[in-house]
């Protein structure tokens, strides 16, 4: 006998699992593109200045996205892989704004907030990348 036929992904899960990867790599690019694009072309500092509020921005448009692709990915194929790996990232980036902002102590905020916006990121996208992928092959093993 085979199983019955899984679900087709819903479309507004698809869309926040491809927001989320995006914005995980977002933030990637962010964190490790610009300061090697500022240590190798220092006149670019003068050119290239974000706004205090950008990780927080950030954050607030990942958080929505992770929460709606991990929920209807878990209706979907109901594996808690992705939405440990979710929580991990998300809260891997919420340290690093807190050391961005100065809230956690640590002896260096800014490779603080690299190291932990980095992970946090590749863990978040990692997290969308198998939801998306249970969304396809729902009986894929993690």
């Amino acid at each position: 006998m085979s199983s019955p036929p899984s679900p087709a992904p819903l479309p507004d899960s698809r869309a926040a699992d491809a927001a989320g990867i995006a914005l995980s790599f977002a933030c990637l690019i962010h964190c490790l593109a610009l300061p090697m694009a500022l240590l190798l072309a220092p006149a670019l500092a003068a050119w290239i200045i974000l706004p205090d509020g950008f990780h927080a921005a950030i954050l607030i448009l990942v958080v929505p996205a992770a929460l709606i692709a991990m929920r209807a990915g878990w209706r979907r194929h109901r594996r808690w892989t992705p939405t440990l790996l979710a929580a991990a990232g998300l809260a891997l980036l919420l340290l690093g704004l807190a050391a961005h902002e100065a809230l956690i102590p640590v002896s260096d905020p800014e490779a603080a907030d690299r190291l932990l916006t980095t992970l946090g990121a590749l863990t978040l996208a990692s997290a969308h990348l198998i939801n998306w992928r249970r969304g396809v092959h729902p009986a894929a093993h993690d």
